[in-house]
């Protein structure tokens, strides 16, 4: 698939994942990998690792309950418009979550490609978004349900900061598997959805899935080293809304803008929210797709 033509910031050329310090494993190596990681962590508390995930912006972690990110849980992100494939904008923002979850161990990231060299992470990317990449743990897999398969391995470990897993079609049945598995573990999961047909897109992002969260990035055009419109499409136990989150170059400040004004503002101000169709629409327009959205996490 072609890249976008209204990217003003061009994707970093792909880099050795070997050089970078990514170390890919293939699905034969990863039981040994996780039973050495549930050896490693059999003897840890796990309690300080149960609290929400921020990320630092005040304006999208207290609209979430708790005030973050519930972990030993699922998550879903996915992309808008033409980054539905490519996934570089939600790839980016998964990674910011990542990159907190990394303090308490390495991170799985199992990608869809059907071998080392089909990875298109770029690891000059990941570290622009806080994810240190030799704390990554690749595994290649060719297909959903080798993905999930791994995804579900992964989850035993214990001693995981986070398991990644990209994905196109998520059902019900596989979703609560993977919700369960984070909670019996305590490690957070994330599905990151990558579809290569957009009908396909629109009616499996329609779909029921047991994740306690769904999350919708599109990338905006900015002079700033993130800029994202974010979408929290559901959220177990809170309420949907969106917001305009930017970084600046060289800086670890987020800043994000809600574009509908929390329930505690004065009844004056207050915004019903609207529904995912109509809020790119009547919330500030609809982005260009595939425009920029600073550091490339992946290639196209």
């Amino acid at each position: 698939m072609p890249e976008p033509e209204a990217l003003a910031v061009k994707p970093n050329p792909p880099a050795d994942p070997r050089a970078a310090g990514i170390k890919p494993f293939s699905l034969n190596t990863l039981r040994d990998q996780v039973a050495r990681l549930e050896r490693a962590g059999s003897a840890g508390s796990r309690h300080g690792k149960l609290r929400p995930v921020t990320l630092g912006a005040p304006a999208l972690d207290q609209h979430l309950p708790g005030g973050g990110l519930p972990r030993a849980a699922l998550h879903e992100v996915a992309g808008a418009g033409a980054d539905r494939e490519q996934g570089a904008a939600a790839a980016g923002f998964a990674a910011l979550w990542l990159a907190k979850l990394q303090a308490a161990g390495p991170v799985l990231w199992i990608v869809r490609a059907a071998g080392r060299a089909a990875i298109d992470l770029h690891a000059h990317g990941l570290n622009q978004h806080r994810l240190d990449p030799r704390r990554l743990i690749l595994v290649a897999a060719r297909r959903d349900d080798e993905a999930l398969w791994a995804m579900e391995e992964g989850l035993k470990a214990k001693s995981l900061g986070a398991v990644l897993g990209e994905v196109e079609k998520l059902d019900l049945t596989a979703s609560r598997r993977l919700q369960l598995a984070a909670e019996s573990s305590g490690v957070t999961a994330f599905v990151l959805r990558r579809w290569r047909v957009t009908e396909r897109a629109d009616r499996d992002a329609a779909q029921p899935i047991a994740a306690v969260t769904r999350w919708k990035v599109t990338a905006l055009p900015t002079a700033h080293e993130i800029g994202w419109r974010v979408e929290l499409t559901r959220c177990r136990g809170g309420r949907p809304n969106t917001w305009i989150m930017e970084r600046a170059h060289g800086s670890d400040e987020l800043h994000a803008e809600p574009q509908h004004p929390e329930p505690q503002q004065a009844e004056s101000q207050r915004v019903t929210p609207l529904s995912g169709d109509l809020a790119p629409l009547l919330g500030g327009g609809s982005p260009a797709a595939g425009a920029s959205h600073g550091p490339a996490v992946r290639t196209g």
